[in-house]
């Protein structure tokens, strides 16, 4: 059972020093001769919850929402450690046999990751990001430069030569813009994903602690995003790929952001879904109000 704000009686997340109902500070002193419990670790707090594992008081800084959803302090939290996913065991895996195992745990084990390792490094979880990229950038380059190939050759072959005007110089350009959106795709595409997926870990570790207080720093939330881009690699499938993964990969960074911030399910959609719910409601009300503007001014 989630804690109770002193102020309002209304359940905060455990990890929380404000109450997101009413807004009232969690870090409650504690008063000489008061009959009311303190915290374990620091005397001079209230406590507002025991930990389910020792019992312990604990005040709103030292308590932790763990895998299972029960409450702990911060010490037995501490005790307990996190299992470390395939992909931090890649030194004695292989990376690609790691990177395989990680992506099918999250894309059709995500539940699992209420147990895993919350936190990695910022070169790792880029690392892991890359690979995921990799395939989608690759796939998509190679689809251009097949349609882009393939369009002289149609034409020439659908058009009647009178319809075919010029030294053929045109067509041969249609190759070259082919071979141009290839190297984009597959050159420029990997390091604007890594630059997309920090900007994202940002902006969603922003809502999470507006939303949910989670105790947890950037790097937790930059691994679960980052493990969340595993869906990307459906990219590999064409055309059908890149339409799934999208949605595939928000329902996976739910379940990373509840698991690895070890939070509920309420903070974990809010940082996950209110940027991009934000975005597009910026994009079509800023779509929205072109149209009326053109629609009222138009001759």
């Amino acid at each position: 059972m989630r804690p109770l704000c002193p102020t309002c009686q209304r359940p905060f997340t455990p990890g929380a020093t404000l109450c997101a109902a009413c807004g009232a500070s969690l870090l409650l002193e504690a008063r000489p001769g008061d009959t009311l419990p303190v915290c374990a670790e620091h005397p001079t707090l209230r406590g507002l919850g025991t930990c389910e594992r020792c019992g312990a008081f604990a005040c709103a800084r030292c308590l932790r929402t763990d895998a299972l959803g029960g409450t702990r302090c911060a010490r037995c939290e501490g005790l307990d450690p996190d299992q470390p996913l395939p992909w931090d065991q890649r030194e004695a895996l292989g990376t690609l046999p790691a990177f395989w195992k990680t992506l099918v745990q999250v894309m059709l084990r995500p539940d699992t990751l209420r147990l895993a390792r919350a936190e990695d490094s910022v070169g790792s979880s880029l690392y892991f990001t890359l690979l995921c990229a990799l395939p989608v950038c690759v796939v998509t380059g190679l689809l251009y430069l097949g349609i882009f190939n393939a369009m002289p050759s149609m034409m020439q072959y659908l058009l009647p030569p009178e319809k075919l005007k010029g030294d053929g110089s045109g067509l041969e350009m249609v190759r070259w813009m082919g071979w141009g959106f290839f190297a984009v795709s597959v050159f420029l595409g990997p390091p604007l994903f890594l630059l997309l997926t920090l900007a994202s870990a940002a902006v969603d570790h922003l809502m999470l602690r507006v939303t949910g207080g989670v105790p947890r720093g950037f790097r937790v939330t930059l691994r679960a995003n980052a493990l969340s881009q595993a869906a990307w690699t459906l990219g590999a499938i064409p055309f059908l790929g890149t339409q799934v993964a999208p949605f595939w990969a928000l329902v996976s960074r739910v379940y990373a952001y509840r698991g690895l911030h070890r939070t509920t399910w309420g903070p974990a959609f809010a940082g996950a879904l209110l940027a991009p719910l934000l975005s597009c409601c910026l994009c079509g009300g800023g779509y929205l109000a072109l149209l009326v503007f053109l629609f009222k001014h138009a001759p």
